[in-house]
Formats: C-alpha cells, sequence, structure tokens
C-alpha cells in the first residue's frame, strides 16, 4: 500500500551555536521587516527558535526582547524546542474532520501517547495540527516532513507509524 514512507527523510538540523547564528545574521538586513524571514530561515536551519537567540534578534533589529518573543509565540508554526526527525502534522480543517481526521487524530495522539506540540521520544515523531494542506478534495490529509499523504485510513495511519518506528532501527 505504502512504498514510500522510507523516502522520507529525517529532519537533521544543525546544533544551535550563537557564534554561528550571529555569523548567519551577517547575510541579512537589519531592516525590522526581515524578522520573520531570519526566523523562518533559523528555524529550518536549526529545527526551532532557541532562547538564548532572542537578545541578540532585539539587538540586530533594534526591537525589545519581548517584540521577538511576541513574534515567535504569536505564530504558530515557530518552535521553541527542536522537533524530532519526524515531523507529522495532521490536517483540522472542515474538509479533512469531515472526511475523518478528527478519528486519525485521535488514534494518532493514542498510538504516539502524545499531544499536539509533543514528542515521541521513542518513534521520533512531533505531532502537530496544521488547518489546510490545500489539498481538501483528497481529504483527510497530513504531512510527515513536508511530503503529503492523502486520503488517510485508519489502516494507512498505522502501516505510516510501523515503517516510520521501523525507520528508527534501520
Amino acid at each position: 500500500m505504502l512504498d514510500r514512507t522510507h523516502t522520507i527523510p529525517k529532519n537533521r538540523f544543525e546544533d544551535w551555536h550563537l557564534e554561528k547564528v550571529s555569523s548567519l545574521l551577517k547575510n541579512f538586513d537589519n531592516e525590522e521587516h526581515n524578522l520573520i524571514d531570519v526566523l523562518h530561515f533559523f528555524q529550518r536551519t536549526f529545527g526551532y527558535i532557541d532562547k538564548e537567540v532572542i537578545p541578540l534578534l532585539a539587538k540586530f533589529f533594534n526591537l525589545s526582547r519581548a517584540e521577538i518573543h511576541g513574534v515567535i509565540s504569536f505564530y504558530h508554526d515557530f518552535r521553541q524546542s527542536k522537533p524530532a526527525s519526524y515531523i507529522l502534522k495532521i490536517c483540522q480543517a472542515e474538509s479533512c474532520q469531515a472526511m475523518g481526521s478528527r478519528k486519525l487524530t485521535t488514534e494518532l495522539k493514542a498510538a504516539l501517547d502524545i499531544d499536539f506540540h509533543e514528542t515521541n521520544n521513542e518513534a521520533d515523531i512531533t505531532l502537530e495540527p496544521v488547518y489546510c494542506l490545500g489539498n481538501c478534495s483528497c481529504s483527510p490529509n497530513l504531512t510527515i516532513n513536508s511530503q503529503l499523504f492523502s486520503r488517510v485510513t485508519s489502516d494507512h495511519l498505522k502501516q505510516i507509524l510501523e515503517e516510520l518506528k521501523n525507520a528508527q532501527h534501520d
């Protein structure tokens, strides 16, 4: 049914080093409107926004620490802790709910013994909600590290989780 799960590459984020962050910041203009771009860049590079970078960003953009923290905490896509190798996002939008994503979400949380924004360390999976993947005609949908899975059923979900768990032992 699903031979492509093993083709999902693990996230390989760099470790936070303030010296590296400082050096990377030099590639950006310090205009306030660039803050979101810088945060997205750091999250792609490191997987999350470490709290230690907040004072550095505040100084770089001439903003308060509270303003930087406010931006990070306002946008749900910014993480403040390192995610797992696999980030599984399940759609919670109306179309996916109508096609069974609530049931799948309940099954996912039970199978992984975690809630949204938490990580199952054994399976190396972080679970997150998403509120539309733009694939409503093929609901319910989920992504793993940005790879889209459509028309997901309970059996399909079990297979995906099993293959991801097995990949941890390879």
